[in-house]
């Protein structure tokens, strides 16, 4: 066990006489004072993919500089931000450098087990960070800071089913496959419309991305010859793509076809304003300081929950106009 675990009681006064400043691309977040005596956390992030991912990971960082704890940023490279490999090497290289805890945001839900029972065997507890894993191994993680994504799923299937009580005819845009908060998202909204009139058409991924949205929109329009009432596009950045996809076919977004979001970024925030899209799911990305709080409890040896679900709110236009005028949105 590093000495900072044996000492970890007295974090609170060390952060308040040091500086630290966290990094990008896998470097360390090197101390003020250089001091042996530092708590350091690795970071295993998703990395770029979209507005939400950018400002949840900086509040991450953020929180973690203004505790005076060095925490060490690796996330998936490349174009594809949804690649495990690099997250696997990533916290291979933090066990190894005996790191006190790690962050991890899985960019894939299976395939975790025999680096986390590294970690565990290392003595580094390993905080889950937004996604899960699978299967739940809840032996292998000290907790898990995440937003309870079946209840959004659910939000965005109940209004629905209360905005058609006639019925309407539906389809999904999702994010890749394989991620928990996908299966989530899936449950929730089949939750929410179940005893309704809403007809499910399909599901189809647009891997989280605009352009993306906008083309497989374009395509279930084709194929359903636009006879689509509803569309639940499981992120900001696909409903911002199946919105473009509609206006592009000639019809009017929020009135020929309801688009709900997920995650409420300014921009989609923006479009529920204008009346583009019919409603949105707040996805919160301010994990910094509940994560903060969890490692200095776990390093103190302190019992914690295994699992914390941060608040969210859900937006009409009337509540987005008076989000955006509060100018509050963050992201």
């Amino acid at each position: 066990m590093k000495k900072t675990r044996a000492i970890i009681a007295g974090l609170g006064a060390i952060a308040m006489s040091l500086s630290f400043a966290a990094c990008g691309s896998g470097d360390d977040a090197a101390a003020a004072d250089g001091s042996d005596d530092d708590v350091t956390v690795g970071f295993v992030a998703v990395g770029p993919e979209g507005g939400y991912r950018t400002a949840q990971e900086n509040n991450i960082k953020d929180a973690f500089k203004k505790a005076g704890i060095t925490l060490k940023y690796a996330a998936s490279t490349g174009t594809n931000s949804n690649d495990q490999k690099p997250q696997l090497d990533a916290f291979a290289s933090f066990v190894n450098d005996e790191v006190d805890a790690i962050l991890l945001d899985p960019t894939e839900a299976s395939g975790w087990h025999d680096a986390m029972e590294k970690a565990k065997k290392a003595d580094i507890p390993v905080i889950l960070v937004d996604r899960k894993i699978e299967p739940d191994e809840k032996d292998l993680y000290a907790a898990h800071i995440g937003v309870d994504y079946v209840a959004q799923g659910k939000d965005a299937g109940e209004w629905a089913a209360k905005e058609f009580p006639d019925g309407a005819k539906a389809v999904v845009l999702e994010g890749p496959a394989g991620l928990s908060v996908v299966n989530d998202r899936n449950k929730g909204w089949a939750e929410g419309i179940k005893g309704s009139k809403i007809t499910e058409l399909e599901h189809q991924s647009a891997n989280w991305d605009t352009e993306e949205g906008k083309t497989v929109t374009q395509g279930l329009l084709d194929k359903y010859k636009n006879d689509i009432q509803v569309i639940f596009a499981e992120n900001d950045e696909m409903g911002l793509g199946a919105i473009q996809a509609i206006e592009a076919k000639g019809l009017t977004p929020g009135k020929d076809i309801k688009v709900i979001g997920a995650d409420a970024t300014k921009p989609a925030l923006e479009a529920v304003a204008a009346g583009k899209m019919a409603f949105d799911v707040e996805t919160t990305p301010n994990f910094g300081e509940q994560a903060v709080s969890l490692i200095k409890d776990v390093l103190a040896g302190k019992k914690v929950p295994q699992e914390t679900n941060l608040d969210y709110l859900s937006f009409d236009q009337k509540s987005a106009k008076e989000a955006l005028d509060a100018g509050t949105r963050t992201y």
